[in-house]
């Protein structure tokens, strides 16, 4: 279980005009508890609020992970 308040990443699905879709990956802070391939919402570094399935290839809920990704302390850097 991820907890709320974690860095976790969502997938989203975008349709394009010429009928293609797109895979957006979007990093953000959980807004409440949640799996693996379940739909949640997350708050992104910019304030916008995002929903998405939460995604399987990179996850940042565990400190022991986290080594070369981000870290939820350098987001705050502007």
């Amino acid at each position: 279980m991820i907890k709320k308040g974690r860095l976790i990443e969502v997938e989203n699905m975008d349709f394009c005009q010429d009928k293609r879709t797109i895979k957006v990956f979007l990093r953000g802070v959980s807004l409440k508890d949640c799996e693996f391939g379940e739909q949640t919402e997350i708050i992104t570094s910019t304030g916008h609020i995002v929903r998405g399935v939460v995604s399987e290839r990179k996850y940042f809920y565990d400190s022991s992970k986290v080594f070369g990704k981000n870290v939820k302390e350098i987001l705050c850097i502007k």
